[in-house]
């Protein structure tokens, strides 16, 4: 019984690494987001390597956060449970997000640069990372792996940037407002991933103490 109990309040891999790793792409944004805002006007070239390199970084985070949050790891299943559409919707989430500042930065362009099928195809790619992103959150509402306001935290993260990309198209500060807001959506969804582990190995520890007895 007791090796029954350490092995339910070890944490899960999701909660440390998926967490950790989305607080890391929303600090890389909202570092891009403010660099880019006080360098546009005065430092035009510095604003134009930040917008091609910190959105690249946080994408890469987002990537390498989505694949413990589909997958697990150690046996263990990851946020979505066994769902085979959240793995993939997930694992897809995180492709997509990086091929969309690649694109951007003429990776798949090299030879007919002018063709302006770059902005097109991020575009493409950045609708397709919001709506894999969106049925990845759905999944993870329905699973019920994550507790309290994590389980529904993905969700409203997707909803919010799906309204400041809609909104910047409308009203240039609206969008600005609404970026930074989705920055902290995301930066709040990567801590209550990392306290969902904290709440689940007190819920363990719980149960350890009763089989124990």
């Amino acid at each position: 019984m007791r090796e029954r109990a350490s092995a339910a309040s070890a944490p899960a891999r999701w909660q440390r690494w998926g967490g950790g790793g989305l607080i890391a792409a929303a600090v890389l944004q909202g570092a891009g987001l403010a660099g880019y805002y006080f360098t546009a006007t005065r430092m035009p070239s510095v604003a134009f390597a930040i917008a091609d390199g910190f959105p690249l970084l946080a994408a890469t985070a987002i990537l390498l956060a989505a694949f413990p949050l589909a997958l697990g790891s150690n046996g263990t299943n990851g946020i979505v449970g066994a769902s085979v559409t959240g793995r993939v919707a997930l694992v897809a989430f995180g492709g997509f997000t990086v091929l969309a500042p690649l694109t951007r930065l003429g990776f798949f362009f090299v030879s007919f640069p002018e063709s302006g099928g770059i902005q097109a195809t991020a575009e493409l790619f950045q609708a397709l990372a919001v709506i894999t992103g969106l049925i990845g959150a759905v999944v993870i509402a329905r699973a019920g792996i994550a507790v309290g306001a994590a389980r529904y935290a993905l969700l409203a993260t997707g909803l919010i940037a799906v309204i400041a990309v809609l909104a910047g198209s409308l009203n240039n500060f609206l969008g600005w407002v609404l970026a930074a807001a989705s920055v902290l959506a995301q930066l709040a969804t990567g801590i209550l991933y990392l306290r969902n582990r904290q709440r689940l190995g007190r819920v363990a520890r719980g149960n350890a103490k009763n089989l124990a007895e």
